[in-house]
């Protein structure tokens, strides 16, 4: 009954290596495509000389195909385990949009390729290493290690990801000064009641009775410095969100915020003013800011700035004002700034607005359909 269609498959195998002699761009993106559809098909019976062949060929043209190709090849390859590990690991390393799912869900990739492209990639990567289903001790660690707040935040929220004491210990000492770790951590089931214990020092009322209530420990004797020290941070960051708010106000109120203002915001290094403004300007969650502003690649800073509108000068006006308040350089990285003009020049906005949309619901999906 396999013979029929392992016999057609052999005559598009040949035809395959005919193409691979094909040296133009379509005829690259045509191979790929015609492996993805042929040799990836359901059912199809390879014996190992073929197998490795047509891998073979793919691995060494997935450099030189459009990215529409990698990206499709990404989504295709993400639940299978009987791909060549090289093949996944070079995918996995390519822009965010291709290796999204990959980092996601291939089982192919090992700890040591994730700890190694948590170490080497941007921030995207690692977050998206951070949604896996399950995640190692010593891949957490070394996301951990990363020190990037927005990684650690979406590590902590994943209930699959072990976390070794150390670590824990670490996060928790992280959690004095970083708010948005409090409840995911005390959410966590391998929270030590100790742990727990030691955040009630820092944490708000409603915390420490959840303490209280979910840890074989009290909360006594708290002192009133402590509590004052909470309350007095509190209160701090409540009168900085409320004078933000009033500030956009007022700037709607002479005209509606714009380039011009992000411009101004970014030239008096005014950075929480500038990412309020872009937060409204987008109509994205202001806590999604820093995935998208900060991003060392730049693309999801692009998409955002394509999908409002904003005009090619006005784009690498902010870019190269961004740069410049975060890394303290005068100018751009000239490589990088001629690689994010291009990739600004060559974006459609109808595509980047359906990326934001998703954005807009969840932007830590949003990668896949970048």
């Amino acid at each position: 009954m396999t013979s029929v269609p392992n016999e057609r498959s052999r005559g598009d195998i040949r035809a395959l290596l005919k193409m691979a002699l094909e040296r133009s761009s379509s005829g690259r993106d045509a191979l790929a495509q015609s492996i993805a559809d042929i040799c990836l098909e359901d059912g199809l019976v390879l014996n190992p000389r073929e197998f490795a062949l047509i891998f073979d060929i793919l691995h060494k043209l997935i450099r030189r195909v459009e990215m529409r190709v990698r990206r499709d090849l990404a989504q295709r390859l993400a639940s299978r385990g009987d791909v060549p590990r090289e093949l996944i690991v070079t995918l996995a390393n390519d822009q965010i949009d291709v290796a999204y799912p990959l980092l996601v869900e291939s089982d192919v990739l090992e700890d040591a390729d994730l700890i190694a492209i948590t170490n080497d990639q941007k921030t995207s990567h690692q977050i998206a290493i951070t949604l896996r289903e399950k995640l190692s001790a010593a891949v957490s660690e070394a996301l951990v290690n990363s020190e990037n707040p927005h990684v650690i935040d979406s590590l902590v929220r994943n209930p699959a990801a072990e976390i070794a004491r150390p670590v824990m210990r670490r996060l928790v000492d992280m959690s004095r000064d970083t708010t948005t770790l409090w409840r995911p951590l005390l959410q966590r089931h391998d929270l030590g009641a100790d742990l727990a214990w030691q955040m009630s020092e820092w944490v708000g009322d409603a915390l420490k009775e959840f303490i209280s209530k979910n840890f074989p420990t009290g909360i006594d004797g708290l002192s009133d410095e402590i509590e004052n020290a909470v309350e007095e941070s509190a209160s701090f960051e409540i009168d900085q969100q409320a004078d933000l708010a009033v500030r956009i106000a007022e700037i709607e109120r002479d005209g509606g915020i714009s380039a011009n203002t992000l411009v101004r915001a970014l030239g008096d290094e005014d950075i929480e003013l500038f990412e309020a403004m872009f937060a409204r300007l987008t109509g994205i969650d202001a806590v999604a800011m820093p995935v998208i502003v900060y991003d060392p690649g730049g693309e999801p800073f692009a998409i955002a700035c394509k999908a409002c509108g904003l005009r090619q000068y006005e784009f690498e006006q902010l870019y190269l004002l961004l740069t410049k308040t975060l890394s303290g350089e005068h100018l751009a990285d000239a490589e990088e700034f001629k690689r994010i003009r291009t990739y600004y020049r060559d974006l459609d906005e109808l595509a980047a607005q359906t990326i934001i949309q998703e954005w807009r619901q969840a932007p830590s999906k949003a990668w896949q359909t970048a």
